[in-house]
């Protein structure tokens, strides 16, 4: 129900919506998908919605609120220099009195893309037409964050991160740069073998592992055994990177992402 009561403050029809999202595959992220992890009498809901869709589905995500919705775009913004995230392609922002909503379109075949490329783990999370989805669990429920290492690794802390995550310290969130202030991770196995934890920026994630946590709000649509919702459908890989975590250890790891399937 607090999935219903967000939605509502943005749209009138909650339940179109969420059928948009599930034809589409587009997702609900930033402070509106935060919001519904953390304890109601603690969460804190921000003026505006931000729906992350592909290039395919923009037109349709933008009808839908334009003229089902009522509102009014405002601003288009194309330049990709804008974003911190490399996988943002445009932005629409579209408001309707005091209610305002950011289409952000990427040009990968996954909407999640800029997702797995915020600013820091507190925000990467996202809420589907049936599910919401939280990468980094153990650190979000208890008030902890990562510095994503591309902010630093590829000269992105400018002033406008500085303030967003100076926003989320003011919300009672640790936010650290490095890993082991926020607790014990593994990096790697007691034999000796390069495979690590979830925690470790260092290793290969994706949205499906088991480091995921992830709550249904209803049954799934099914074709026999098979999901026919579009939401599940293409997994994210990602590695956060940065600096070696292991003591001594001075390499680099970059970030990357890839579309799996």
């Amino acid at each position: 129900m607090r999935r219903i009561k967000l939605f509502w403050r943005f749209v009138v029809d909650a339940d179109a919506f969420i059928n948009l999202l599930d034809r589409t595959g587009a997702v609900v992220s930033g402070s509106c998908a935060l919001t519904l992890l953390q304890a109601e009498r603690e969460a804190i809901v921000g003026r505006d919605m931000d729906v992350y869709t592909t290039e395919k589905f923009e037109t349709e995500v933008l009808d839908h609120f334009k003229e089902r919705e009522g509102y009014k775009c405002m601003e288009e913004v194309k330049k990709k220099t804008e974003y911190d995230s490399s996988a943002i392609l445009k932005m629409h922002k579209l408001q309707n009195e005091d209610m305002e909503v950011d289409i952000i379109v990427t040009d990968w075949k996954c909407a999640l893309a800029p997702v797995v490329q915020f600013h820091s783990t507190a925000v990467m999370n996202y809420i589907t037409a049936r599910s919401i989805v939280c990468l980094y669990p153990r650190w979000t429920t208890a008030n902890k964050s990562l510095v994503n290492p591309r902010m630093y690794l590829e000269n992105l802390t400018h002033l406008r991160t500085l303030h967003v995550l100076m926003k989320y310290r003011r919300r009672g969130f640790r936010v650290s740069a490095d890993p082991f202030h926020l607790g014990e991770h593994m990096c790697e196995r007691e034999d000796g073998s390069r495979s690590k934890g979830g925690y470790c920026p260092h290793a290969m994630r994706s949205t499906v592992d088991d480091d995921v946590l992830r709550w249904d709000f209803g049954p799934m649509k099914t074709l026999g055994d098979t999901t026919i919702t579009c939401q599940d459908m293409p997994i994210m890989m990602w590695c956060l990177g940065g600096y070696e975590c292991v003591e001594g250890d001075k390499d680099v790891t970059i970030s990357y992402m890839l579309v799996s399937a």
